[in-house]
């Protein structure tokens, strides 16, 4: 039974790696993708939504609260590791540089690297865990505590699309005819997804655990969310301009 045991744990840890490995290398192959299908691959396998949800879905297959947390907090910082690694080794897009002088600017690239390898270990750190147990808590907690968790989950993960669909209204520059009209149009097409994609995914959370009878609980919990997590999104679009 012990070994059994053991040997459950250490599939689901080895599982978790593998996920954040590949989340990592497909967030670096996304960089290098451009255009309307750069955008949307971007949103599918390199933003706040994708690495979020997978946190949460981490979370919710955990046995217990203690896993839940530590999984989906491992996922993520591996897959931040993985990535900025890339960027480090591989691509080395911090090299090359010349500052105004005329002398290499690949020292402040290396400072930028490290300062948002840090931020977002950090912001790994912090969403790993509230993630993880959310996702945990839609499974296992009764019926208002479960609505709770998965309205606070899903609108935390579509706050980053908010932020950019109040602060770019996709019916005002879908009319956009320019020379960058199919860029732009990606963009907006990205961004709505990331509207979405939470809804449908609290949807099925509600569908799969019966969530639907405390639907007042779950949407109140995913608007006050889905508005804290846009401030918050700001909040490190702001940080990340100016150390960067």
């Amino acid at each position: 039974m012990v070994n059994a045991v053991a040997q459950r744990s250490a599939r689901r840890s080895v599982t978790i790696v593998a996920v954040a490995v590949v989340l990592g290398l497909l967030a670096f192959a996304a960089d290098a993708v451009d255009g309307m299908a750069g955008q949307l691959m971007i949103v599918v396998v390199s933003s706040g939504l994708a690495w979020g949800s997978a946190a949460l879905l981490a979370g919710r297959s955990a046995p217990d609260r203690r896993r839940a947390m530590t999984g989906a907090t491992v996922l993520l910082v591996c897959a931040t590791l993985v990535y900025y690694l890339l960027i480090l080794v591989v691509s080395r897009r911090w090299s090359g540089g010349t500052l105004v002088d005329g002398s290499s600017g690949d020292w402040h690239g290396l400072r930028s690297l490290a300062i948002m390898t840090t931020a977002w270990l950090l912001v790994s750190v912090v969403a790993g865990p509230s993630l993880g147990l959310l996702g945990h808590l839609t499974r296992t907690a009764r019926l208002p505590s479960a609505a709770l968790a998965a309205g606070a989950a899903c609108g935390a993960l579509s706050g980053q699309g908010w932020l950019t669909v109040t602060a770019a209204p996709p019916w005002l520059i879908w009319t956009y005819d320019g020379p960058d009209a199919a860029l732009v149009r990606g963009f907006i097409a990205a961004k709505l997804i990331e509207v979405v994609v939470p809804l449908a995914l609290l949807a099925w959370l509600a569908t799969a655990h019966r969530l639907w009878r405390a639907w007042p609980l779950m949407l109140s919990a995913t608007a006050l969310t889905a508005t804290l997590s846009a401030l918050a999104w700001r909040f490190l679009h702001t940080a990340a301009n100016q150390l960067g």
